[in-house]
């Protein structure tokens, strides 16, 4: 099995691919950007002015904490940060619909109290959620990666499209054969010949990385913007959203206007250093879901993509789900399945 991107998606289905006994080769372009890279990596299942549970949370929390939690055993080191978010309620609709949805017991193990918050400009309050936190992405991908290249299953290279040959019995790349090649490319998937008729929504997201002396919340705080302490001692300001491509560098425009948010969130704006500024391409897709299954005539391709912002909560589930598919024909719900944009 040939697959192409070390992203979150490639490398927890590398993973689950392993696990279940199959041969993996992973390749990756280590000058390429990886939103990936990029992400905060944030786990939070409630979201949206109308405060939506995230679709079949009851089943993608779990598979995530049990994986997330056997990843840090396997190589002694952390990765997942459970953490309580502070949600500041913007206007009376939101408090409204708030207290609707906190009188729906589906609901009672992801929010909690409204109360207040003395660092905090929210004259309406804020809600604590749970089942919050956010996943330190670049940590578990270099151990994954470190990990592939031990078990001889990982090269460094480009991949081109153009030098892929399909066969009979699978596929030829560079001289490497596989029953079937699952393209995990991020918002790059959008260019891929075999799967361009997919309909990518990619946005670019910009998150700001600050050293501060001052004594700042240790919740994770969302107003729109969010502030996000990470175990380091630093915080992450995020993130811009934008549909404009033109550029994926670091702007000077996100930066001020990520410090505006920021600036909005607390009472007091605190001393500040700036320590790092990324940009990164989400891969979202136009109905919210993922692209998870093989093309329509060329069953040895397939592609496993589309997580949008929420791939540490999403693809754990995905990606066991999908490496049961390949290896004993599991089916793949309809809501993912590439068929459904046929």
């Amino acid at each position: 099995m040939l697959i192409v991107g070390q992203g979150l998606a490639g490398s927890i289905l590398a993973w689950q691919l392993i696990q279940c006994g199959k041969s993996v080769l992973v390749t990756h372009d280590e000058h390429a950007s990886s939103a990936s890279r990029v992400a905060a990596g944030l786990f939070n299942p409630v979201t949206g002015q109308r405060f939506v549970l995230q679709s079949d949370a009851e089943v993608l929390i779990p598979a995530a904490r049990e994986l997330y939690t056997h990843m840090e055993q396997q190589f002694e080191q952390p990765f997942f940060y459970e953490m309580p978010m502070l949600r500041i309620i913007k206007n009376e609709k939101e408090l409204s619909t708030l207290y609707k949805r906190k009188t729906d017991p589906v609901y009672s193990a992801y929010l909690g109290e409204i109360t207040t918050h003395p660092s905090l400009n929210a004259p309406l309050g804020v809600v604590e959620q749970f089942q919050t936190g956010y996943l330190d992405t670049n940590a578990l991908l270099d151990c994954l990666k470190s990990y592939f290249i031990e078990n001889h299953s990982f090269i460094s290279n480009q991949f081109i499209h153009d030098d892929l040959e399909t066969t009979a019995a699978g596929i030829c790349w560079n001289g490497i054969k596989a029953n079937q090649i699952i393209f995990c490319e991020g918002y790059m998937g959008r260019n891929n010949p075999w799967f361009s008729w997919l309909p990518f929504q990619p946005a670019k997201g910009e998150i700001l990385t600050l050293k501060s002396t001052a004594e700042l919340p240790d919740q994770i705080i969302n107003g729109g913007r969010w502030l996000l302490p990470v175990h380091d001692g630093n915080h992450k300001v995020g993130a811009t959203y934008d549909h404009d491509l033109s550029t994926t560098r670091p702007t000077e425009k996100a930066e001020h206007g990520l410090l505006g948010a920021m600036q909005q969130l607390l009472i007091d704006m605190p001393d500040y250093e700036i320590i790092a500024q990324q940009c990164g391409v989400r891969p979202n897709t136009l109905d919210k879901n993922p692209f998870i299954g093989f093309h329509p005539e060329h069953h040895q391709l397939g592609i496993f993509n589309g997580f949008g912002s929420k791939g540490s909560m999403l693809i754990p589930y995905y990606a066991d789900l999908f490496a049961q598919h390949l290896t004993d024909s599991a089916e793949i719900p309809a809501r993912v399945d590439i068929a459904r944009i046929q």
